[in-house]
């Protein structure tokens, strides 16, 4: 009884044993499943982010697009410069400053104080009230002048330019037509009459 009571639990082990390998693989290939089920959801979010990272990019620049304010503005004004507003010297007569209008003699000095302030009235005066008149004047003559260069380029472009050129072409025509009466009628008569009186003192010598 022994004996068999030995042998079955050898059997017992031996039959135990591929179980546990089959169940250590189990468990390993659940270990790897559960690995590739994390990188692949790592994955996911990322893309996931991504998406929405494009998604939330995308929007912002349409609604750029679509305003058109402040961007068309800037697109129209880019090449202006804002700081040398006067590049072609168009205003050098009434480019007056405080040191060209007032001046002290080297021989009478006021109080350093009196004129620092009166640098600054005038200075002051001048720009803020040059800027409160142009805000009010500038935007309304700018279209006045807008629409009269604009016909002005209109009637030269179309109008003026044309017909000089039509008179020039006239002129043209007229001249080749008078340089060639010319040269058929005054030009011989000039030539003989300029032979005659070239050399006058060989005719006379010829003729005794």
């Amino acid at each position: 009884m022994s004996e068999s009571r030995a042998e079955s639990k050898e059997n017992l082990n031996e039959s135990s044993l591929p179980l546990l390998e089959e169940e250590e693989k189990k468990v390993e290939q659940m270990e790897l499943e559960e690995k590739k089920d994390e990188s692949e959801k790592k994955e996911e979010k990322k893309e996931k982010k991504e998406k929405k990272e494009k998604k939330e990019k995308k929007p912002k620049k349409e609604k750029k697009e679509k305003v058109a304010g402040p961007g068309c503005v800037e697109g129209l004004t880019g090449s202006l410069d804002l700081d040398n507003r006067d590049k072609n010297s168009i205003c050098q007569e009434i480019d007056i400053n405080f040191d060209s209008v007032l001046a002290e003699p080297g021989s009478a000095h006021g109080f350093d104080g009196i004129w620092k302030l009166s640098f600054i009235l005038f200075s002051q005066t001048k720009l803020w009230i040059y800027r409160l008149m142009a805000a009010l004047i500038s935007v309304p003559l700018a279209l006045v002048w807008g629409v009269v260069f604009a016909l002005a380029t209109v009637l030269y472009v179309w109008i003026i330019r044309p017909g000089f050129r039509v008179v020039q072409l006239a002129l043209d025509i007229f001249k080749k037509i008078w340089k060639g009466v010319i040269s058929a009628t005054l030009e011989p008569v000039c030539e003989a009459l300029g032979l005659i009186f070239a050399r006058p003192g060989l005719t006379l010598v010829q003729s005794a």
